[in-house]
């Protein structure tokens, strides 16, 4: 800032007590110097106008080199030099003199040092209210940032860089104090850096606390400290300190509320920092530390909404029934977009020890086989670090873990696993790797949210396929039931009552041949032919044998041709298709028809079957009266359920007046059980 030469100098480490004794001083030395000056100047003719000249010029220097606190009693002992050995009439040195001398120097002395105090207190002020301006000025940029929804590294950053204006810094960086891991040192990690240190010490590095550190010396106190010379060229971080050519650090604690949230360090290539720049620094971080709150809570809400974007569509998902695969798919890649910017694994422990890679997302390589066996895993790494404790596990650094070579190959350097524990059990394990460097400190306290609401998504995906897996198990059973109860009844008791109605046929035949009454046989014989055509109604609903043997496209054409409707069938079908699915798409078609002619009073069935993208599209249509409500007892509800049972959809759309139509999809292949 500029000074305001001529009223206050602020140049000399002299007490201020000291600076008036040499001002007497410099005017009584005046007095003499001028003195001798003007008796000497008649000698060489010199004017009296040009001793004067020269007497202004002389105070001007020293106002201008020592300020009004000598300018004053020079100019005053000059002024009466002159006066009396100058102009004429000339003056005697007595007593009076000397008290005239001594008053006027007194006093010059007096105004000076007064002036010089005053002028002190207004640079003083001066200068308070510029630092104050700044820093109201560099408060509202990191103010802007934070409402403007900055991340929080970029407001960390900015409240760096504003420091380093602020107090003429060359180098400051802001650290958080890392949450406390298990078996690991203290540490803080970088979250803001500004000037040369940027480059050693980028956001997200980790500085391990060591006694003698003077981040861990602040950490620990609550107060700030600075550092200087020897102690910090052989410090800890010594390296850097020579590296970057800085000669003296302060470093200042962060406390958000009643927190010690971080440290601030300023670092300069100047000798040391001004006095009083510990204050500066407090008060400026003091009004920060609200931005840095502020940014923190943003930043927590943000990370909360976004969890809870992504557990909605996690949920959403295993509403709709889709196949666990798919599940896993999505929370891998929630968990990379939300902890990572490498890669992203689900692994499964099975009961035999052995691991399955479930998903995978983001990098890859020969070993990364998803559906497979997870295998050669190194000893000490995150799956059998996991599995062994059944708690986290980290890798700082790939290429330094034995067996870890694969893992650097795809690009990866650090990862985190998170252990998933379903229903009390150690189901398997989330992991989480970077390329870009070690995973930050508090990786493993964010995953440990989302982590319990994946469990409880893996625990929901698990049940639901259990559940289908359960209803297509019973549904089979049922069908294997009907089945069997078929061939009894067509081997057995059908085949049986056929062997009886001929035995009957041909005892009435003899009986006529001898002329015996045989009017009762014929009659019971024919009575026992319907029967049999009854019964073989009955076995054909239990479960119709053309479909066992001649497959769905000849079963629903036989449904077609017993139908007193007219029914259109449309079947684009290769060959056979798995037995759970034939059976189904046969029970619907027959409900349907059954449902046309009793309750919709329909003239014409559509059916049409086609197999595209692996499922089997089923569409019933008729042109009944419509309404067709699954509550009302027309066998719909037990449709829906039979092909939901298959993993399929079952959708009705009956408008009152407009006919029926029910459209089904049936996967071909049946989901794997998720364990």
């Amino acid at each position: 800032m500029c000074e305001p030469r001529g009223v206050y100098r602020n140049r000399s480490s002299l007490p201020f007590p000291a600076e008036i004794g040499l001002s007497v001083v410099a005017g009584a030395a005046s007095f003499a110097i001028w003195t001798a000056l003007c008796l000497v100047a008649p000698r060489f003719h010199l004017p009296a106008v040009a001793l004067g000249v020269a007497l202004l010029g002389s105070v001007l220097a020293v106002a201008r080199a020592g300020g009004i606190l000598y300018a004053l009693p020079v100019g005053a002992g000059a002024v009466l030099a002159y006066d009396w050995f100058g102009l004429p009439p000339f003056r005697e040195l007595d007593n009076n003199a000397f008290m005239v001398l001594g008053l006027s120097i007194t006093t010059a002395v007096i105004v000076g040092a007064v002036a010089t105090a005053a002028g002190q207190r207004l640079v003083e002020s001066d200068q308070a209210h510029i630092a104050l301006a700044q820093e109201q000025a560099a408060l509202r940029r990191v103010a802007t940032l934070v409402a403007g929804g900055a991340q929080p590294a970029a407001v960390f950053t900015a409240v760096a860089d504003e420091l380093a204006g602020l107090i003429g810094a060359d180098a400051t960086f802001v650290t958080r104090r890392a949450e406390p891991v298990t078996g690991e040192s203290e540490s803080v990690t970088v979250v803001g850096s500004y000037g040369g240190v940027t480059a050693d010490l980028p956001v997200a590095s980790r500085i391990e606390l060591k006694p003698g550190m003077l981040l861990s010396q602040v950490l620990h106190t609550g107060e700030a400290a600075r550092m200087s010379g020897a102690a910090l060229r052989n410090g800890p971080l010594g390296a850097l300190v020579e590296k970057l050519g800085v000669r003296a650090t302060i470093a200042i604690p962060v406390m958000v509320g009643p927190r010690r949230w971080g440290v601030v360090v300023a670092g300069t290539a100047k000798e040391d920092f001004p006095a009083g720049t510990e204050a500066r620094i407090r008060d400026f971080i003091e009004l920060a530390a609200l931005a840095i709150a502020n940014a923190q809570a943003e930043q927590e809400l943000r990370v909360l909404a976004e969890t809870q974007e992504a557990l909605r569509r996690l949920a959403l998902l295993i509403a709709q029934g889709v196949a666990p695969e798919v599940v896993f798919a999505a929370v891998t890649k929630e968990v990379l977009r939300h902890f990572g910017n490498g890669t992203a694994r689900l692994i499964r422990y099975e009961l035999d020890g052995t691991a399955t890679l479930l998903a995978n997302e983001g990098t890859t390589g020969p070993h990364v086989q998803v559906g497979q066996a997870w295998q050669g895993y190194p000893a000490t790494g995150l799956t059998a670090a996991v599995q062994r404790s059944g708690q986290t596990a980290r890798v700082d650094d790939y290429r330094n873990l034995p067996g870890g070579d694969k893992y650097a190959a795809e690009g990866l350097i650090s990862a985190v696993g998170m252990p998933i524990h379903v229903n009390g059990r150690l189901w398997g394990m989330i992991a989480v790797g970077s390329g870009e460097g070690r995973l930050p400190d508090d990786t493993e306290a964010r995953m440990a949210v989302f982590t319990e609401l994946v469990a409880t998504a893996v625990a929901d995906a698990q049940s639901h396929a259990e559940l289908i897996s359960s209803r297509a198990r019973i549904v089979a059973a049922a069908d294997e039931a009907r089945r069997r109860i078929e061939r009894d009844l067509h081997d057995g008791a059908q085949q049986r009552l056929v062997a009886l109605a001929l035995r009957l046929r041909s005892a009435a035949m003899d009986a006529q041949q001898r002329g015996d009454d045989h009017r009762e046989m014929n009659e019971v014989a024919a009575d026992l032919l319907g029967v049999i055509d009854e019964l073989r109604e009955l076995s054909r609903g239990i479960h119709p044998a053309v479909l066992s043997d001649s497959g769905l496209r000849s079963a629903l054409r036989a449904l077609g041709r017993r139908s007193p409707l007219p029914v259109g069938i449309e079947v684009r079908v290769d060959g056979r298709l798995p037995q759970p699915v034939e059976v189904g798409a046969y029970y619907v078609v027959s409900e349907m028809l059954t449902n046309a002619v009793k309750h919709a009073g329909a003239s014409a069935v559509q059916v049409d079957a086609e197999v595209t993208d692996g499922s089997l599209t089923l569409r019933v249509c008729d042109d009944g009266v419509g309404s067709a409500d699954p509550a009302r007892g027309t066998g719909l509800l037990g449709l829906k359920d039979r092909i939901e049972a298959l993993g399929g959809t079952f959708d009705l759309h009956s408008p009152a007046g407009e006919g029926t139509t029910v459209i089904c999809r049936i996967p071909l292949t049946s989901s794997d059980d998720s364990r």
